[in-house]
C-alpha cells in the first residue's frame, strides 16, 4: 500500500485501516481473476491515487510498470469517479493507450462503516482473457465474484504469507456442505496422476485425500485463508490453500443499507455477526519438482563443501612435505624457494577452507588477511627478528574467484616485503590497508624496511614473486599496480634522509557474483 494514502483528505484513521484489510485479499484476488486490481482513492478533487496495484502472478500484466502510488486525472478513469462519487458500480471496456489492447473494466465502490463511499476497486482484465472467464463454469464464475465481494468489504483474512496462485496450478470449489462443485482442468489431472476418478463433481472433499477434508475444515471453521505443504508417501509435494467464501448480503439487506444511508437521524449498525461460510476456494500447487531441484542443489552444494575441504587438507599435507624437504636442505637458496612454496600453498588453502564452509558466499578480505598475516608470521619471519604486521580498513566482502586472486597477491607483497625489505633487519612493520571506493577496491601494502632499488622495473623483474603479483592483478582482477618510495616509516615517523620502505598499490574493479566464474 501506498504510504500517500493517509494523507488523502476524506479518509479517517479507520477508512485506512479498512482499506489496509482490503489490501490483504488483493493479490489473491488478482491471481484467481487473472486481472490486475488496483485501488483507488480520491487525492483531491480532480486528481485519483492508486493506493494499491495487485498485479497477477496467473497472467501478463496489462501495465508495463507497477501503478501503486501512481496519480490519475480524474477524467481518464470516469468509471471510478462515477463510483466514488455516485455510489454507483459498472463495467465498460476500454483501449488501453500503451498497446490498444481492448480491457474489460469492472469497478466497485468500498464502503466504511458508516455505508460512506471511501474508495473504488479496479478489476481490468484483457478482452481475451475475460471472454475466456465468461466461458467458464457457473460455479467457478460465482465464486469469483463472491470473491470480488469479499476484497471490497476488507473480509479476506489471509493471517500468515501464502503461496502466490500461478498459471498452472489447479483450484476446485466446494459448497457450504464440502461437496465438491467445481474442479479446474489442472485440479482434475492432478488428481487423475494419484488415481482419483476423472469426474468428482457433487461427490465430498473427502473422496480426494484427507488432507484436502482437515484443510478445508480447519479453514471453514476459522473463517480464514489457511495453506498447508503435505509431503505424501510417494514423494509428491503439494501446497494447498483454501479460502473460504462468504456470499454478498441478500437483497433485502441491501436495501436496508440504502434506506438507512438516506435517513440521517439513522445511524448505520458499527457491528454484525460473524457471516456464514457458504463454500471454500480451494488451490493446488504442485511443488514436487522445485523440492526436487532444492534437494538435488543441496545436495550437490554440500558434496562441493566437502571437496574444497579435502583439498584444504590436501594443500596442508603437501605444505607439511615440504616443509620437511625444506628442512633437509643444505642449499639456503632452496630452502628459501621451498618456504616460498609453503606460503604460496597455504593462501590458497586459506581459501579453500572458506568455500568449505559456505560456496556461495562472499569472502571478507579482512579476515583472509589476518590469516595470511598470521602465516607469514609463523613462516616467512625469521625466530631474530621482531617484525610487527597489521591490517586496517573496512570489512569488504569480494565472490571466491576475486578473493583467491587478492589472497595470492596479499601473501606475494608480504613475503616480498618481509624477506627483501627487512632483509638484514632485526626489527620492522609491514601495514596492510583496505580501502573500499564503492565499485573498486584499492589494497595497500606498505614496509619501513630499506626501499626500492635505484634502477627497478617492476615490469622487467626475473623474480617470480613479481611475475606472480604482475599477472594476478593484471590478468585476473583486471587491475593496476603501482610501487611508491615512502617517505616516512610505516608508523608515521619522519625519515631522517631520503625513501624509507616501500608502499605498494592495488587498485582493482569488484566483480558481481552473477558473473563470478564458480571455484572448485
Amino acid at each position: 500500500m501506498d504510504a500517500r494514502i493517509e494523507c488523502c483528505p476524506h479518509l479517517t484513521e479507520r477508512d485506512v485501516a479498512l482499506l489496509y484489510r482490503v489490501e490483504q485479499g488483493l493479490h489473491l484476488t488478482a491471481d484467481v481473476s487473472r486481472a490486475d486490481v488496483l485501488l483507488f482513492c480520491e487525492w483531491n478533487d480532480s486528481q485519483l491515487l492508486v493506493g494499491c496495484h495487485a498485479v497477477p502472478r496467473s497472467i501478463s500484466s496489462i501495465y508495463v510498470t507497477e501503478a501503486s502510488g501512481r496519480i490519475y486525472a480524474a477524467k481518464e478513469h470516469p468509471l471510478v469517479l462515477r463510483a466514488l462519487t455516485s455510489d454507483r458500480p459498472g463495467s465498460q471496456a476500454k483501449q488501453v493507450l500503451s498497446s490498444g489492447a481492448p480491457v474489460i473494466q469492472q469497478v466497485y465502490p468500498i464502503h466504511n462503516a458508516a455505508n460512506r463511499v471511501i474508495a473504488a476497486l479496479l478489476v481490468e482484465t484483457n478482452l481475451i482473457e475475460f471472454e475466456r472467464q465468461r466461458r467458464r463454469d457457473k460455479t467457478f464464475r460465482r465464486a469469483v465474484g463472491w470473491l470480488h465481494g469479499m476484497a471490497v468489504r476488507g473480509e479476506i483474512e489471509i493471517p500468515e504469507p501464502i503461496s502466490r496462485f500461478e498459471s498452472l496450478d489447479g483450484i476446485y470449489v466446494v459448497d457450504e456442505h464440502s461437496d465438491i462443485c467445481y474442479m479446474s482442468g489442472i485440479a482434475t489431472n492432478l488428481f487423475r496422476t494419484i488415481g482419483l476418478a476423472t469426474e468428482l463433481r457433487g461427490r465430498h472433499v473427502s473422496a480426494l485425500e484427507d488432507v484436502d477434508a482437515e484443510l478445508v475444515e480447519n479453514a471453514t471453521q476459522a473463517n480464514r485463508c489457511v495453506e498447508m505443504r503435505h509431503e505424501s508417501a510417494d514423494g509428491r509435494v503439494w501446497v494447498r490453500t483454501v479460502l473460504p467464501l462468504r456470499a454478498p448480503p441478500t437483497s433485502w439487506q441491501r436495501t436496508r443499507r440504502q434506506v438507512e444511508r438516506r435517513l440521517p437521524w439513522r445511524q448505520a449498525a458499527t457491528s454484525e455477526k460473524a457471516p456464514h461460510v457458504d463454500g471454500a476456494l480451494v488451490m493446488v500447487h504442485n511443488h514436487t519438482e522445485a523440492v526436487q531441484k532444492e534437494r538435488e542443489l543441496n545436495v550437490k552444494s554440500a558434496m562441493i563443501q566437502e571437496v574444497h575441504h579435502r583439498v584444504k587438507n590436501n594443500l596442508q599435507t603437501i605444505a607439511a612435505i615440504l616443509r620437511i624437504q625444506a628442512r633437509r636442505c643444505e642449499s639456503d637458496e632452496a630452502r628459501q624457494h621451498l618456504g616460498d612454496a609453503v606460503n604460496r600453498i597455504l593462501s590458497m588453502s586459506v581459501i579453500h577452507e572458506y568455500l568449505s564452509q559456505d560456496e556461495h558466499r562472499p569472502i571478507n578480505i579482512r579476515d583472509l588477511c589476518q590469516r595470511i598475516i598470521s602465516q607469514a608470521q609463523q613462516v616467512a619471519v625469521k625466530p631474530s627478528q621482531q617484525v610487527v604486521i597489521d591490517v586496517t580498513g573496512p570489512n569488504i566482502r569480494l565472490p571466491a574467484g576475486q578473493a583467491t586472486a587478492a589472497a595470492l597477491v596479499v601473501n606475494e607483497l608480504l613475503l616480498n616485503a618481509i624477506e627483501h625489505g627487512l632483509h638484514g633487519r632485526s626489527q620492522g612493520c609491514v601495514l596492510i590497508r583496505l580501502e573500499d571506493l564503492g565499485d573498486r577496491v584499492r589494497l595497500l601494502v606498505e614496509d619501513d624496511g630499506l626501499g626500492l632499488p635505484a634502477d627497478f622495473q617492476p615490469t622487467q623483474s626475473r623474480s617470480l614473486g613479481l611475475q606472480i603479483i604482475n599477472t594476478l592483478v593484471t590478468d585476473d582482477l583486471k587491475g593496476q599496480l603501482a610501487f611508491e618510495p615512502v617517505h616516512s616509516g610505516a608508523d608515521g615517523a619522519e625519515a631522517d634522509s631520503g625513501p624509507r620502505g616501500t608502499r605498494v598499490v592495488v587498485a582493482f574493479p569488484k566483480r558481481s557474483a552473477m558473473a563470478e566464474p564458480s571455484v572448485s
